[in-house]
């Protein structure tokens, strides 16, 4: 015979066995006597047992009942505490570590801030930098082989993800300070004119800005194509070339003398950068902690301006520098 259980079923018993009456273990699961006798009934049949009977004092356990008393307290105390209870997070003590994917200059951006996090509330906690090519990274955050992504993921559609807007972003054209145009305003000719230094990597931001220029017929003379945004500013700033890249990053080297910040001949095109999470770490108590420790510094990123359009900053360089 099968035997179907439920946690309501199980409560029941050990109340009857602890008080000894069906009224007083009605009252105390705030059930109606009835009901909970008609539970009984329904136990007393699945389990082929009296488990109480009538006595002097009560309801006295059937030997059956004396048996079965401690197993059944231990698998309530087991669901209470382990699989009712979602698993409790406390940053403090926690040795986990975490894995994160990001975008183009994303490792400048946010990670910062996750380590001020985890050096003020978490000292046990480590991180994970991971790159994720777009058409795998879907397929690692749904196995748990990622636990955030952040930044330019256009890929990341299906309703098996949640998303939150974490800023809006476009470009600025990054110059050698000694430059003959450095202090012009860029004309469209020469914009296109100079030789440009070209990032190209698959389903990022700059893909953005390369469609926007294939949309409106502009066409660059390109001395190089790399890979590689952080040797850029290098090759900027010991050359005639101009780059475009995300404001972001030319904020972050805007304290480098060598390189300046020029603003281009035409309103570049902005991209939203989101964080992103699988449905099934939605609930994950760590999980979240890693996502509420991002968002807690959104009035910050917002404050750096980073949809600026390569227009300057009005803020001073003490507050945009530092990613």
């Amino acid at each position: 015979m099968d035997i179907n259980l439920d946690l309501k079923q199980l409560r029941i018993f050990v109340a009857i066995f602890d008080t000894g009456s069906v009224g007083s273990a009605a009252r105390y699961l705030n059930m109606s006597q009835p009901g909970l006798s008609t539970a009984l009934a329904r136990l007393r049949v699945q389990l082929q047992d009296p488990l109480f009977i009538k006595g002097s004092g009560g309801m006295e356990p059937t030997s059956r009942s004396r048996k079965l008393i401690d197993p059944v307290r231990a698998i309530i105390r087991s669901m209470e505490t382990e699989i009712i209870v979602p698993p409790k997070f406390d940053p403090k003590t926690s040795t986990r570590e975490f894995r994160i994917t990001l975008s183009d200059i994303g490792e400048g951006i946010y990670l910062p801030l996750i380590i001020r996090r985890i050096e003020e509330m978490a000292p046990g906690l480590t991180l994970q930098s991971m790159y994720m090519p777009p058409r795998e990274l879907e397929e690692a955050m749904a196995g748990g082989e990622v636990d955030v992504a952040a930044g330019f993921f256009p890929d990341i559609k299906t309703s098996n993800f949640f998303q939150r807007r974490i800023g809006l972003h476009s470009f600025a054209g990054i110059i050698r300070a000694g430059h003959p145009l450095a202090n012009s305003k860029l004309t469209m000719k020469q914009f296109l004119a100079l030789r440009h230094v070209v990032v190209e990597t698959t389903g990022r931001s700059q893909e953005v800005f390369e469609r926007f220029l294939q949309k409106h017929s502009l066409q660059r003379d390109v001395v190089l194509r790399t890979p590689h945004f952080m040797s850029v500013p290098i090759i900027v700033a010991t050359t005639n070339v101009i780059a475009v890249v995300p404001q972001a990053l030319a904020d972050f080297i805007s304290a480098d003398p060598s390189i300046k910040q020029i603003q281009l001949p035409f309103t570049p095109p902005t991209f939203q950068v989101n964080l992103y999470w699988h449905r099934s770490s939605h609930h994950d108590a760590a999980n979240k902690w890693l996502r509420d420790a991002l968002i807690s510094e959104f009035p910050m990123l917002q404050r750096r301006a980073y949809h600026r359009n390569g227009k300057p900053s009005r803020q001073n360089s003490q507050e945009i520098a530092p990613l």
